[in-house]
């Protein structure tokens, strides 16, 4: 199948939106949903709402037309591999990243995206455009790239370069601990199982399985094994066509490799770079929101927050709360009421 860069019908709950495309320097064709650059007001903050595996910026239906509505500016994208996106082919130099697949590459070209969609791009002879205000907002491997571009030794040498002119002044993560903590709790048999795929998908067989298996049920499946109980949230994520959705891109065998590559980069220099973090000392800077399911909970004992806390830096904010019992990985569509409005409550803490 030919790779698509746009879903090929309007999202459910983005009509607000516009689509577009942007190359990145990490060779990554990036697909994204945003409000119009006509309508961004100078000086207004930019949030950048960033999915998981293994699904696309589709996760975000429930809340685009509720933030849309409330006047904020919104970029919605595939991340690199994912959806409509294509994979990263080059690591990109000079930006702390050590993979094309990393956090920070795929970081890095996400926010060049916003720089050029926002304000033109970014290079010595633009010094002059305006500093751009952005709140990441992200769910299980989006919210790793939100960890990933707000963690560095000060608040002063933020982690993403001074040429793009970017602030972020917030972040909110859904139902992740950091990769360290993460692979640590995979020590307990009980974790192991149920994150297997954390192992599986960077083994030298994952790719050749999931391809026998056949891709658009294996992530059917993954979705299906990995949401909440109540029949709410259950109505909710099945809702629009969304798991089909996400089942017919995985039928893209770009999207099936992005995710390999996404995961053997999680297992190895992501996982690097946080050890170098915990020996520099490096930690979150900006105001830190985390939700997080009672999945989560249960398989670190209950010891989210102390985590999240150990990763921030004691001046910033940190704000942890779990969602109600029930409520599986996928938050933002199975407790769509409760993301919007925690959401908004961040943003409103933040003077937003």
């Amino acid at each position: 199948m030919a790779h698509q860069s746009q879903p090929p019908e309007p999202l459910k709950g983005f009509e607000s939106l516009r689509p577009g495309t942007y190359n990145t320097s990490g060779g990554s064709v990036l697909s994204y949903s945003h409000t119009p650059a006509s309508q961004h007001k100078p000086g207004a903050p930019i949030l950048v709402l960033l999915h998981g595996w293994p699904q696309t910026r589709y996760i975000w239906r429930y809340a685009v037309p509720v933030l849309s509505e409330l006047g904020y500016t919104l970029f919605v994208p595939d991340l690199p591999g994912y959806g409509y996106s294509t994979m990263s082919t080059v690591c990109v130099s000079g930006i702390g990243a050590k993979s094309e697949h990393d956090r920070a590459s795929v970081g890095f070209g996400i926010l060049s995206a916003v720089r050029a969609v926002y304000g033109g791009e970014s290079s010595p002879s633009t010094q002059n455009v305006d500093e751009l205000k952005v709140v990441l907002i992200g769910h299980d491997r989006g919210g790793r790239v939100t960890q990933r571009l707000v963690t560095s030794s000060s608040a002063s040498s933020p982690p993403i370069p001074q040429s793009l002119k970017i602030r972020i002044v917030g972040a909110m993560v859904l139902d992740i601990a950091p990769y360290s903590a993460q692979w640590s709790a995979q020590a307990n048999p009980r974790a192991s199982t149920r994150y297997w795929h954390w192992s599986f998908l960077p083994s030298p067989l994952g790719l050749a399985m999931v391809q026998a298996y056949g891709a658009s049920r294996f992530c059917r499946e993954i979705v299906i094994g990995t949401a909440g109980s109540t029949e709410a949230g259950r109505k909710n994520l099945f809702a629009d066509g969304a798991v089909e959705h996400y089942a017919k891109c995985y039928e893209q065998d770009e999207v099936l490799r992005g995710a390999v590559a996404d995961y053997s980069a999680g297992a190895a220099e992501d996982w690097d770079a946080q050890q170098d973090d915990i020996k520099e000392g490096r930690k979150v800077q900006v105001p830190l929101v985390v939700l997080h399911s009672e999945g989560l909970g249960k398989m670190h004992e209950g010891n989210v927050e102390a985590i999240w806390k150990q990763w921030t830096n004691p001046d910033v904010k940190l704000d942890v709360y779990a969602m109600p019992p029930g409520i599986g990985h996928y938050i933002p569509e199975e407790a769509p009421e409760e993301t919007n409005q925690h959401i908004i409550k961040f943003l409103k803490e933040l003077g937003l």
